[in-house]
């Protein structure tokens, strides 16, 4: 069982995560990737992050 601790961290993480739209950035990433299949996986990641930064 979780610690109040862990429970708080867990919300924290949560609530970032939510902030952020890091989930839905991630899945649109996985799309992306799997659409593509390049050769060079890690630089079209690099690349789609940086395009993203822009």
């Amino acid at each position: 069982m979780a610690s109040n601790d862990e429970d708080y961290s867990l919300k924290e993480v949560e609530a970032y995560v939510k902030k952020h739209d890091i989930q839905q950035v991630l899945k649109e990433c996985i799309v992306q990737l799997c659409v593509s299949r390049p050769d060079k996986p890690f630089r079209f990641l690099r690349e789609h992050f940086e395009r993203l930064k822009r």
